[in-house]
């Protein structure tokens, strides 16, 4: 089959799911034809795709999440309006979404939780089917828990993932465990998107906490805690302006630019991951058998989601900051390792993925 992907160019863990999916779809004898990458203004199409995904890609501006510059936390606001008023350019770009999709002719389009896929099936309906896949799709299960959030923060969450499965004819939902399909929903549970390189890894102890974060404002809080606690190493990653491509502020706190590669050097190393709670890493950790603490960004629903989603999978404890370290160092010894079990479900993902990409063909057909 001939495949096209969208991807949501913000964020690390749609990246890394579209470069596992187009490994297993190259090893079954598929073809990606192409892929369009939703991204920022200013930015083009990230680095890790450029090193990993091996395809022509076209960028495209699209919808993001705004932090504030003076807090350590998502502004809400800012994003719902500032969103609101790119609207109408966001919806000028079905047009050459669809000549570019006309031209790749895909038998299959797959979209990592990308709301231009769905503004395209809006304005040009088609009849190649659509596989969207993401965490976020959960959301929607009638069997999921929700935990209790501001309304506007459900509400732009419940909007981003409605408009990116706007005409799709499946939803797969990634799960950190096996959970029955939802099928009045729309909603199909599947296994983790793992690249390979995540599962040759071989894990090792090493005495460092690995840390990863999503808001470069964070960082205050960790270089605080490290100051106090000089007697624990802490490798961290981050994605500040600027940033250098190391940086040591104290002996005992390394901070790096992120880097896919070296990330998961890491987390194969480090005694546990200390994270605001991106859904990919969670899962990289449990595969690896590495306890976590997670801690959302602040007003960030769909991060409050995902840790209490791993806690409750048995991945490791929630937190509110970098600054409750000291309560990881404590529950480190006392972690029940659920990699096995995790490994058994993620191992099933071939069967259920290549599952549905038959059910949604022979319905097209």
């Amino acid at each position: 089959m001939r495949i096209v992907f969208f991807i949501q160019g913000e964020g690390r863990g749609h990246q890394t799911q579209a470069i596992a999916m187009a490994e297993i779809l190259r090893k079954a004898g598929h073809e990606l034809v192409g892929a369009i990458v939703g991204t920022t203004s200013g930015r083009g199409i990230p680095a890790l795709l450029k090193q990993h995904l091996n395809v022509e890609m076209q960028a495209f501006p699209s919808p993001a999440l705004l932090y504030s510059e003076k807090s350590k936390s998502l502004a809400v606001w800012k994003t719902f309006w500032e969103n609101l008023k790119q609207g109408g350019t966001y919806l000028q770009q079905a047009a050459k979404v669809d000549a570019y999709i006309q031209e790749k002719r895909p038998d299959v389009v797959i979209n990592f939780y990308e709301m231009l896929c769905g503004l395209w099936r809006l304005r040009h309906p088609s009849r190649i089917p659509v596989l969207s896949i993401a965490h976020q799709y959960l959301l929607q299960h009638s069997q999921f828990g929700l935990p209790a959030s501001s309304f506007l923060q459900h509400r732009i969450v419940n909007t981003v993932t409605r408009l990116s499965a706007l005409g799709t004819t499946r939803k797969l939902a990634l799960s950190f465990y096996e959970m029955k399909d939802d099928v009045k929903q729309g909603i199909y549970v599947i296994p983790p998107l793992l690249r390979a390189e995540v599962k040759e890894l071989i894990p090792e102890n090493e005495d460092f906490i690995l840390a990863y974060m999503t808001h470069h404002k964070l960082e205050e809080d960790l270089r605080t805690w490290c100051r106090k606690h000089p007697e624990t190493n802490v490798v961290a990653f981050w994605a500040a302006p600027e940033a250098s491509l190391v940086e040591k502020p104290l002996p005992n706190y390394t901070l790096h630019r992120v880097d896919a590669h070296l990330f998961l050097e890491a987390m194969r190393r480090c005694r546990g991951l200390v994270s605001t709670s991106g859904f990919e890493s969670i899962c990289e950790a449990m595969y690896l058998g590495k306890p976590v603490m997670l801690f959302p960004t602040p007003q960030h629903f769909e991060q409050a989601v995902n840790a209490i989603d791993a806690a409750r999978a048995g991945a490791g404890i929630q937190a509110t900051s970098f600054l409750e370290l000291d309560r990881f160092l404590d529950y480190l010894p006392h972690h029940q390792p659920i990699d096995e079990r995790f490994r058994a479900w993620q191992h099933q993902l071939e069967t259920r993925l290549f599952e549905q990409l038959a059910a949604v063909t022979q319905t097209a057909g």
